[in-house]
């Protein structure tokens, strides 16, 4: 411990116009700067990625700070919708990624999201006439607003906070990542492959629930109201865990079921 005289010193320093901190002071002072350091360093490796990645004619690139901005609005809706009967994690940090970002609604014939692509968040509603492909490791996909589409076939994260209506096929295929939905959600046929984890968190209604491998999460939940389809992937298709031959069927099919 310093001596009055120390301190006497350290407060005519002050007075001259230099600063002085304490040993918490500074020891924040250089996490700041750590975390400084470090955020430059992640909006760098994110701005490559866009540099890269496939531009969307309808939103624009921005920075790892406006996403995290945008989904921490969302926090508190986040927290409670995770609290439900139905598995849902719902992490700001899992959902961040190089973005581009709609700023208002959207409306698309097609949405293909490539592997190794960026990030898209639309803040607004998202209504896509045909099919929605998300590619192994394509960027996450948030929806600020409801979803519409024709067909949904996804191999990566998905995030929906108002409604989600599919009239045709909600294909999943995925161990590692979720489709989740705060709003109600009407889907004609549900298929799960490998696993993939679908979290309806508000009312739902399902046409006919289909688990290739009899052991989807959340589906025992779901068949409460609607039990698992006895149908299967027709084998004129492929095989039930080949997402490429489900997305080409659903080019020119209405489902990818076998005949009843």
């Amino acid at each position: 411990m310093g001596s009055f005289k120390d301190l006497a010193k350290l407060r005519g320093l002050a007075q001259a116009g230099l600063v002085v901190k304490t040993a918490a002071e500074q020891a924040e002072a250089k996490r700041e700067d750590e975390l400084r350091k470090r955020s430059a360093i992640q909006e760098a490796a994110a701005a490559e990625v866009l540099a890269r990645a496939p531009r969307y004619p309808w939103a624009r690139a921005a920075t790892l700070a406006e996403a995290r901005a945008l989904l921490t609005e969302h926090d508190m809706e986040f927290q409670i919708a995770g609290r439900g009967e139905v598995e849902a994690i719902l992490d700001i940090e899992a959902l961040l990624g190089p973005p581009q970002i709609a700023d208002g609604d959207v409306e698309l014939d097609e949405l293909l999201l490539p592997g190794d692509g960026s990030a898209v968040y639309v803040r607004g509603n998202l209504t896509v006439g045909k099919r929605i492909v998300q590619r192994f490791r394509a960027g996450t996909l948030v929806v600020f607003g409801s979803l519409r589409a024709e067909h949904v076939i996804t191999t990566g994260q998905i995030l929906v906070t108002g409604d989600l209506d599919v009239r045709g096929t909600l294909y999943g295929n995925s161990t590692n990542y979720a489709t989740i939905v705060l709003g109600a959600a009407q889907v004609a046929t549900l298929i799960s492959a490998k696993q993939h984890l679908f979290s309806l968190l508000g009312a739902y209604e399902i046409g006919a629930l289909v688990d290739p491998d009899d052991e989807a999460p959340n589906f025992p939940i779901f068949a409460r109201t609607m039990p698992r389809s006895t149908r299967a992937i027709d084998p004129a298709v492929g095989d039930a865990h080949d997402e490429a031959a489900i997305a080409a069927a659903l080019l020119t099919r209405d489902d990818v079921l076998a005949p009843a």
